[in-house]
């Protein structure tokens, strides 16, 4: 009796193989067709195999986000909705949904949405910058900061935060968190399309961060400790830019301050990756090369002569940036003004 039950277990795993072998292929197909530009040949494949597979979300997912690459938002937020109602709705259904109504300008909609999903994924840190995002498209600036923050908190290895915070408060005059959180993006994205947008951020706040006395001293005056620790650092050394800040003056003043916070109290009372990172670099001997790096917008052209006079050392901060993963533990989040 048990050999007579073998074979029609057999043959059902090979039914469930073979539907899950179906999906694989229709998704590969489609999404071939959509990186051709064929957007239309990819949703007949999928409503293909739809036909065969009404429920699988895997299919319905690839159908919202075709529509929304096609800028058909009607049928991307219909596929959207049918997603978060399934009771096996997972984080990327809300994100598809999300997305949909973004690209469709309807961000009270995609507020809701990500809402909905931070409820329901707590620490799912990529839905609170998509919330964030969200946010301050419908005008609500100061929740999205607060989302993007969370984020950073629950999930600090989450690149997507690290942005718009840079730029939130860049735009914002708060140049100490701007250039600390983009200085951290920069070491998680050190070549994504929005890695130069965010190196010329952090120049720019650099500048302003130094541009008179009184800003260094007003995070001396009123942040919290972890500001106050680093805005006093700072202070030892700012008549180094005083000539004006250029990646040459940047480079000393900051190769100072490592030397100073982990002479101190503080690199054991505020641990925080992003200065680990410096001094490794100082180390291994291509903080300079970073620093250039990090400030080529101040200057293209002369950056690109740096590069050529000091190849060798190019090379190794090079061959160092994509053989060294950035990562930051929980735990190093500072609460802050």
């Amino acid at each position: 009796m048990k050999k007579l039950l073998v074979l029609p277990m057999l043959l059902l795993g090979a039914l469930v193989s073979f539907g899950q072998a179906g999906v694989v292929d229709a998704h590969k197909q489609a999404m071939d067709k959509a990186k051709d530009g064929d957007l239309d040949k990819a949703l007949s494949i999928i409503a293909v195999a739809r036909q065969s597979y009404p429920d699988n979300l895997s299919l319905l997912k690839d159908e919202a986000s075709i529509n929304t690459w096609k800028k058909d938002y009607f049928k991307a937020i219909e596929a959207g909705k049918q997603l978060i109602a399934s009771p096996d709705a997972d984080e990327q259904c809300y994100q598809i949904l999300g997305s949909a109504y973004r690209a469709d300008s309807k961000y009270a909609e995609a507020e809701k949405v990500y809402s909905q999903a931070v409820a329901k994924y707590p620490e799912n840190s990529l839905l609170y910058a998509e919330l964030g995002d969200a946010l301050n498209q419908n005008k609500k600036a100061p929740q999205a900061k607060d989302a993007w923050e969370k984020g950073i908190e629950v999930g600090p290895s989450i690149s997507s935060n690290y942005y718009f915070l840079a730029k939130f408060y860049a735009e914002h005059a708060n140049p100490l968190w701007s250039v600390l959180y983009g200085e951290m993006f920069i070491n998680f994205e050190s070549f994504s399309g929005r890695t130069s947008e965010i190196r010329t951020v952090v120049t720019d706040q650099y500048a302003a961060l130094f541009a008179t006395p009184a800003v260094l001293q007003n995070y001396v005056d009123n942040g919290q400790d972890f500001e106050k620790a680093v805005a006093t650092t700072l202070q030892q050394f700012q008549d180094m830019v005083s000539g004006g800040v250029t990646p040459e003056s940047l480079y000393a003043l900051r190769g100072q301050f490592i030397v100073s916070w982990f002479n101190s109290d503080n690199a054991k009372n505020f641990p925080f990756k992003l200065f680990d990172r410096q001094q490794q670099l100082l180390k291994l001997g291509i903080f300079e090369a970073y620093n250039q790096w990090l400030f080529a917008s101040y200057n293209p052209s002369r950056f690109s002569n740096w590069g050529h006079m000091h190849d060798g050392l190019i090379k190794e901060f090079s061959k160092f940036q994509k053989s060294s993963m950035f990562k930051v533990p929980k735990g190093e989040y500072y609460a802050h003004n």
